[in-house]
């Protein structure tokens, strides 16, 4: 990934992104939803107001560069993340 295509105040989430950044939904849905609750968290914690504020601004720039797509896709798991750690605490 160019860490120049990437605004500065995520560039802690670069590995994050590479991980979890799965552009095909089934393989990304399926990597989250097999994952621990602890690995989950890392991810839904990994990602504060100030942080989504900056990924949305981002998101609204028209180049779609690769940078851009992990990190769109990445956000996506990002919310399943969050919808899995709920339903999971929910069945306990």
């Amino acid at each position: 990934m160019n860490r120049q295509k990437i605004p500065s105040c995520l560039h802690h989430l670069i590995n994050l992104a590479k991980k979890w950044g799965i552009e095909d939904d089934g393989y990304r849905d399926e990597l989250v939803f097999n994952s621990s609750n602890s690995d989950l968290t890392e991810l839904v914690n990994s990602i504060g107001d100030d942080k989504a504020n900056a990924l949305n601004d981002w998101f609204c720039e028209p180049e779609l560069t690769d940078e851009y797509i992990k990190f769109s896709v990445f956000f996506m798991a990002f919310e399943y993340a969050k919808s899995i750690l709920e339903s999971r605490s929910l069945e306990k």
